[in-house]
């Protein structure tokens, strides 16, 4: 099997389990946890705190893109798989899709780079980072054939000028379609929760292995609790009701 056939075929199966990948990151960020407080012995809890809060806001920039993005794409697109592989009924080409051809894949690199950077680990970052350059780039590489199967010259024709991963502003064009907080709502609310629940593990592990005890302190516990609430809202109005329901969304 030629190399591009193999990354291609490998790219089709993380595809359906992109969203499981990272896991096996979970033992080496405990471990990593155990020098964290690094940060606060050296600096004070202040300047813990404002790196901690710098991290979020990193991974809340990366949300805050794929809300950008689905906020305005059409149903059974963006990312949209079924047990049988990927779908899509049109292609997207304007928006986010305008100036970068990945963006949602930019945007879990960003939420990724966040949370690996509030670990406080250097060598974390660096090999989180390195494994979601090798999954994202044998998932794009699936999609893409994908695509071009799908679409033909007219996928060719737009990622000739379209930028995988790194955006070119120049390229901006407006999407036609109105921006739909309800489509928001029923695609990201699981990525809302689980970036909020990822930092809060790293907090409360941190915590637990420097003192031995779990420490629940106020903003964390309190931004979890809200997140849970949120969650839980969100995901009993998409299940069962029609509340969050946008035609062609």
């Amino acid at each position: 099997m030629m190399i591009r056939d193999s990354i291609q075929k490998q790219g089709e199966t993380l595809f359906r389990y992109r969203g499981y990948v990272f896991l096996f990151l979970v033992p080496a960020i405990i471990f990593a946890l155990q020098d964290s407080e690094w940060i606060e012995i050296r600096y004070g809890d202040f300047v813990d705190d404002i790196f901690d809060w710098f991290c979020f806001g990193i991974s809340a920039s990366g949300v805050a893109l794929r809300m950008a993005t689905v906020g305005f794409v059409p149903r059974r697109t963006s990312g949209r798989n079924t047990r049988k592989g990927q779908v899509a009924d049109e292609l997207n080409a304007t928006g986010m899709y305008s100036i970068v051809r990945h963006p949602l894949y930019l945007a879990n690199g960003i939420i990724l780079t966040g949370f690996l950077l509030a670990t406080g680990s250097l060598w974390l970052t660096v090999v989180g980072l390195l494994a979601c350059c090798l999954l994202y780039e044998r998932v794009a590489c699936a999609e893409e054939a994908f695509l071009v199967r799908r679409f033909g010259e007219r996928y060719l024709n737009w990622a000739k000028i379209t930028p995988a991963f790194f955006p070119r502003l120049s390229l901006w064009t407006p999407s036609q379609r109105a921006f739909s907080w309800r489509s928001v709502l029923k695609r990201e609310y699981q990525t809302v929760f689980g970036t909020i629940v990822a930092f809060t593990f790293v907090d409360y592990v941190e915590d637990l292995l420097a003192l031995g005890r779990l420490e629940l302190e106020y903003e964390t516990t309190a931004l979890l609790v809200c997140a849970a609430a949120l969650f839980l809202l969100v995901r009993y109005l998409h299940k069962h009701t029609r509340v969050l329901h946008v035609a062609g969304r």
